[in-house]
């Protein structure tokens, strides 16, 4: 006997379980719109189109046909189909403002934007009183918050959203860095922004350079000056190309001294060296000088000035001033580390007798060939940075040492006149030797 055909429809089949989570379905979905709109335009939009994307998606083929109806009607729903359409209150440009002010202090900057809508409440003209001026709600006086922002600088919302609310939108309309940089400033962002790492090349490609000062106090012909160290690394390497120590403020002359020996491979100097491509510092007016930029053009490298306030852009020097502050300076006798926040009274004269600037150097140099020799930075895959230096098979571009020196020398463009005591510059006599 034949089984005849019944009127009523099979069930439909239970929906697969999902391969990808919620998080990939949901960002899959846009391009699927986009899709099936790209067939709709061309006439070859199908019911087997939706269902398979229905299937994919893990919704239901009305789900998908409610998505292209909403994106014909308004296009800019197609970029995040599925999203409910409901005003909700975000953080604007004026709210940011505030927060800055408050330092991050959400509850803060809440109480003051319910004290300015109270204050244009109260202001405002009733039924009974002559309302034939008209009155800006802008110009309005703000109520006083204590520490807050000036009251020009508060937005006037209505409805103020409550607490939570606010809250809410503050977590997801800026990112963790942003409210850190409110908080701690510049500093504090860094430490949970994403920066790119750049790619490794080779030697004498980049070379960075930076001052950084040792927290300590040496002697110096009777004083007590902090010493300064000035010098160049190679980014491909990690070498300590050159440096200059000098008993205080750093000059133009130090970095010129430090470039000198960093160029230089001839003894004393080496074996690292050579004319580098590329020179990067900041802002500082030493390096900024007419003298160090000529001197590097003269030695055809390209420099590059980095902007105010960006530390970041040259990691590979700020992190050796942060080792040589962690692993040879913390070591040396009156030590002072660096204090967060400045205090009123001067520091504390260190026990025991000072090193002489004379020891401080020979401490420096030895752990610089220290750092160059026997040190295994990480980015350097367990090798020291004269192994990666010897490893490269870059040729070096040497110079004359005597050229070096022709064009490392500072020049006011002064003629002076030789007399019997020789050529008199800065109160001091120079006769030639030799």
């Amino acid at each position: 006997m034949t089984a005849s055909t019944s009127d009523h429809s099979a069930p439909e089949p239970p929906r697969p379980e999902p391969v990808l989570d919620a998080a990939s379905l949901t960002a899959l979905r846009a391009p699927a719109v986009r899709r099936l709109l790209a067939l709709r335009a061309q006439r070859r939009l199908t019911r087997a189109h939706v269902h398979t994307t229905a299937q994919c998606l893990n919704v239901s083929d009305r789900t998908v046909w409610r998505w292209l109806a909403d994106a014909t009607a308004t296009p800019q729903s197609a970029a995040h189909p599925g999203v409910r359409r409901t005003e909700r209150f975000e953080i604007t440009a004026e709210i940011r403002v505030l927060l800055a002010y408050w330092h991050g202090n959400a509850s803060a900057v809440h109480r003051e934007l319910v004290a300015r809508a109270q204050a244009a409440a109260d202001t405002e003209p009733s039924e009974e009183t002559d309302t034939s001026t008209n009155i800006d709600p802008g110009s309005r006086p703000a109520a006083s918050v204590p520490g807050g922002a000036p009251p020009a600088s508060v937005p006037l919302l209505d409805p103020v959203p409550s607490l939570p609310t606010f809250l809410r939108a503050l977590r997801r309309d800026t990112t963790p860095g942003e409210r850190a940089s409110y908080r701690g400033g510049p500093d504090a962002a860094r430490a949970l922004d994403v920066f790119a790492k750049r790619p490794r090349t080779w030697r004498n490609h980049v070379w960075e350079a930076d001052h950084v000062q040792a927290p300590l106090r040496v002697d110096a012909d009777g004083d007590l000056v902090p010493p300064y160290v000035t010098w160049f690394i190679d980014c491909a390497t990690k070498a300590i190309t050159g440096l200059a120590v000098t008993p205080g403020p750093p000059t133009r002359a130090s970095v010129l001294a430090a470039l000198r020996s960093a160029v230089l491979r001839c003894e004393p100097y080496g074996p690292f060296g050579g004319l580098p491509e590329q020179v990067r510092f900041d802002r500082g007016k030493d390096f900024l000088s007419r003298t160090v930029s000529a001197a590097l053009t003269a030695l055809d490298a390209d420099l590059t000035v980095l902007p105010p306030y960006s530390p970041h852009l040259k990691g590979t020097v700020e992190n050796l001033n942060l080792n040589a502050s962690r692993m040879l300076f913390a070591a040396l006798p009156g030590y002072t580390p660096k204090k967060k926040k400045p205090d009123r009274r001067p520091d504390r004269r260190p026990d025991g007798p000072p090193m002489s600037f004379e020891e401080f150097t020979e401490q420096l140099l030895a752990w610089v060939t220290w750092w160059n020799t026997e040190h295994h930075p990480d980015a350097l895959n367990g090798t020291t940075p004269l192994q990666a230096w010897q490893a490269d098979p870059t040729p070096l571009n040497d110079i004359p040492a005597q050229d070096v020196w022709s064009f490392t020398l500072e020049d006011d463009g002064r003629l002076r006149a030789i007399t019997s005591h020789g050529v008199r510059f800065r109160n001091r006599d120079y006769t030639p030797t030799g």
